[in-house]
């Protein structure tokens, strides 16, 4: 069976709040065999919506996360890349943030959409 891949994209690594939520997403990930990748955006929403992208629309499939665990740069909760990932079947978290496109995306994806 395939080991479970999880992107989480954090706002930055300067920030003692974030640090520890990557040192937990990497805990946990090894108690239950899976694979976390930390990724940060050094708090740029458009720096954190491209690495997103990048990540979903890989060429390499093996490559490409089953889920993704984000906590928001700006304002948004990124919809348009929440609806590509919901598109290609990842998974999709939003940390700390509400956002109104969920119900939507619960309707629509195959992968659990969930704040």
């Amino acid at each position: 069976m395939k080991k479970l891949r999880f992107l989480v994209s954090l706002t930055t690594n300067d920030n003692d709040y974030q640090i520890e939520q990557a040192q937990s997403a990497e805990q946990m990930a090894r108690k239950l065999g899976v694979e976390a990748r930390i990724i940060y955006a050094d708090n740029d929403a458009i720096t954190q919506s491209t690495q997103i992208l990048k990540e979903i629309q890989s060429d390499d499939e093996a490559q490409r996360p089953n889920a993704i665990v984000f906590e928001p740069v700006g304002g948004t909760a990124l919809p348009q890349v929440a609806r590509a990932a919901a598109s290609a079947g990842i998974g999709w978290a939003v940390l700390n943030r509400d956002a109104n496109y969920v119900p939507e995306l619960r309707r629509t994806s195959p992968a659990p959409v969930f704040t």
